[in-house]
């Protein structure tokens, strides 16, 4: 797969995230000699590197080992093609390209005849073992996705703090902010201690914006958000969907747009006001939880649609789930298309059994229509939102939701 930054503009440099069973892991192709158009093969490597390693910090991933991985070096021992001698948390990077230079110089002196000194070519094929929050060994082509698709862009991010011009919005701690400007890559704002405003970088917001789109959720702090963690989290409390706690200070973003709940303040109408303007932009949103993609498949039917047709809807119903369910946006969220999936599932017509097949009710009780042609496509499909984590939610709609007698 190749790699899109962030205005939009493919990378020609060629990339894959493969699992073991155990642990994903980034493998970069090689760069050097003739490649299939005018340009050589996989030049823009080390750019696509240090956008895919930002990508990754992005997700608070740590890169545990890495290997070069290339024929020309498989007679070595794994010592001797590492390339990341000790893990590298990527969070507390904060000059990326640096960590690719210690990454493509080590790759360099990998497979040099003894007694040589100068590095051979550092844009070799490498693998690079990781550990992603919210992501496990099922999740190679989801990640591989995300990592190719353009982040929360600037222009994203722009409008949503364009919007918040002239607000006052409040932290998780109840401290207010207010945004006096919005202009040159920063945001200026206002606080007790400086009422003239101080600026803040909109990329903060941006990184905001891109670990609560992955994980769901996000810690309120220095180490997660950076210097003014504070600010960024009351941006991200304005957006639809999402709640904030004070203890510890977190910000978590919920999967359905289906199920108004009185307690959360953040579900109803347009510009809804509570503690904060909230303006329920839904397909922004929901961009946000495809990974920026236009389209994304329907985890029942798997029909690819375009994000308006989708709907972020509760595996278990929302009601029903603990405080940490709620939280666990990946396993207890699914995307399910408005074109009859989403309340057919939700009504309990079709229903997910233990091993990721789609079950229905009896469908010889149903008159001949487009309901029964409907049902019959989806009896025995894969639901692609299955798996281990997210099975025991499943199990609970299978005893709760799910009527009739089953016959497919």
């Amino acid at each position: 797969m190749l790699a899109r930054e962030d205005d939009g503009d493919e990378l020609n440099a060629e990339f894959s995230v493969v699992s073991d069973g155990e642990r994903l892991s980034l493998v970069l192709e090689s760069a050097g000699g003739r490649g299939a158009g005018p340009l050589p093969r996989n030049s823009q490597y080390n750019r696509a590197l240090t956008l895919l390693l930002r990508r990754l910090r992005d997700r608070q991933a740590v890169v545990v080992s890495g290997a070069v991985v290339s024929s020309r070096t498989a007679h070595l021992s794994e010592d001797e093609r590492s390339i990341v001698p000790v893990p590298i948390r990527l969070a507390d990077e904060r000059d990326i390209d640096q960590v690719r230079r210690q990454i493509t110089r080590a790759s360099g002196k990998v497979g040099l005849k003894n007694g040589a000194t100068k590095e051979s070519n550092n844009q070799k094929r490498i693998e690079l073992r990781l550990e992603v929050p919210g992501c496990g060994p099922d999740d190679a082509a989801r990640l591989e996705a995300g990592l190719a698709a353009p982040s929360a862009n600037e222009a994203l991010v722009g409008d949503l703090l364009r919007s918040l011009k002239g607000e006052t919005i409040r932290t998780v701690t109840g401290k207010e902010n207010r945004i006096l400007d919005v202009e040159d890559g920063s945001v200026l704002v206002s606080t007790d201690r400086s009422p003239e405003g101080q600026p803040v970088p909109v990329v903060d917001v941006q990184h905001g914006l891109d670990v609560l789109a992955a994980r769901g959720t996000v810690q309120v702090s220095v180490e997660e958000l950076g210097h003014r963690s504070a600010f960024v989290g009351a941006v991200l409390a304005t957006l639809p969907h999402v709640t904030a706690v004070k203890s510890p200070a977190t910000v978590t973003l919920h999967g359905s747009v289906a199920e108004p709940d009185a307690t959360d303040v953040h579900y109803g109408e347009l510009d809804v006001r509570a503690q904060v303007k909230v303006r329920t932009e839904q397909g922004k949103l929901r961009r946000l939880l495809a990974d920026n993609r236009e389209t994304a498949p329907c985890a029942l039917c798997g029909d690819e649609f375009p994000l308006e047709f989708l709907v972020a809807a509760h595996v278990k119903k929302r009601a029903a789930c603990t405080d940490d369910e709620r939280r666990n946006l990946r396993d207890i969220a699914m995307l399910a298309c408005s074109f009859g999936c989403d309340v057919l599932y939700e009504s309990g017509w079709v229903t997910v059994d233990e091993t990721g097949c789609i079950r229905t009710v009896d469908l010889g009780k149903l008159p001949a229509g487009s309901l029964k042609l409907r049902m019959q496509h989806l009896a025995g499909r894969r639901c692609g939102a299955h798996r281990e984590a997210s099975e025991p939610y499943f199990a609970w709609h299978r005893t709760t939701t799910f009527v009739g007698k089953l016959a497919d």
